[in-house]
């Protein structure tokens, strides 16, 4: 079973390009499970054109004891249908209300009910997408890199130095903890946000990193068209190029065998190496 953080900043795009993942591989008659890692349960809107509840939520009403819980509960499994078998289940672990909880206690509390009550062996998962905020400052979000449970990451960033910067803390983290869980940074996921010098700034920050650039997204109508429906560009635009690159995209990372343990920056060496290229 391969399981796959997907992490970068907040409005970055990056639960699009893990819905789009989850489909280029339920596509290939896999299992999947999308597990939206934030306070919000929008993760997986895409997949599901609902709102379902959140794993914090269910615990919450269940003062937190699992032996009435069972898997239905907390998963929901996709209307998309794939023809080869393919399965899309999703999960959002939801968080504390605003200004009283760590952010992060939802994820926590989500791997810890797909532990307990066995989810992943019993739904016969292939592939798990982790997607979560870039703030790995916060103990909560770390835990996929920091204990091991994805073992290959991915960043999904634009040329701006506060996505960038969230890149660096995401490396950081699998720098510091490689030893201990193993995991490892796949590649950079570019969503381009017209940003000056971007292609080739993102292009020479990836070598600085040590790592590849898996896909480049333009800017992209289409996307955010489909978005407005609820849906992938596989269901609403499917000739579109947009849905070719998913597609490329989703090849790349199902192939991807190039797994390093980055070299990360620090903010000030970040920023004057960032600011040249804007100027």
């Amino acid at each position: 079973m391969r399981q796959i953080a997907l992490y970068g900043k907040g409005g970055i795009g990056k639960s699009t390009v893990a819905s789009h993942l989850c489909y280029t591989f339920a596509e290939r008659g896999l299992k999947v499970l999308q597990m939206g890692c934030s306070p919000k349960n929008d993760s997986t809107y895409l997949l599901l054109t609902d709102f379902p509840p959140t794993i914090l939520d269910v615990l919450r009403k269940n003062d937190f004891m699992y032996d009435d819980l069972s898997p239905d509960d907390i998963i929901t499994t996709s209307p998309l249908h794939f023809e080869n078998g393919g399965r899309i289940y999703c999960a959002e672990s939801g968080g504390p209300e605003p200004g009283v909880g760590c952010g992060g206690k939802g994820v926590v509390e989500a791997i810890e009910s797909l532990k307990k009550l066995n989810i992943l062996k019993a739904l016969g998962i292939d592939v798990v997408i982790y997607d979560i905020l870039g703030d790995v400052v916060c103990g909560g979000f770390s835990l996929p890199i920091r204990q091991g449970f994805a073992q290959e990451t991915y960043v999904v960033t634009s040329g701006e130095f506060e996505a960038l910067y969230q890149v660096t803390n995401v490396c950081k983290a699998i720098k510091r903890f490689d030893a201990r869980a193993g995991s490892k940074l796949g590649g950079l996921i570019v969503n381009l946000r017209r940003v000056k010098n971007e292609l080739q700034m993102v292009t020479d920050f990836a070598y600085k990193l040590g790592t590849q650039i898996v896909g480049v997204i333009p800017y992209s109508q289409t996307v955010k068209q489909c978005a407005g429906e609820g849906e992938t560009v596989f269901q609403c635009a499917p000739d579109s190029g947009e849905a070719q690159l998913y597609r490329e995209i989703g090849q790349k990372v199902f192939d991807n065998k190039n797994l390093v343990i980055p070299q990360p920056l620090d903010f000030e060496e970040l920023y004057e190496w960032w600011l040249p290229y804007i100027q």
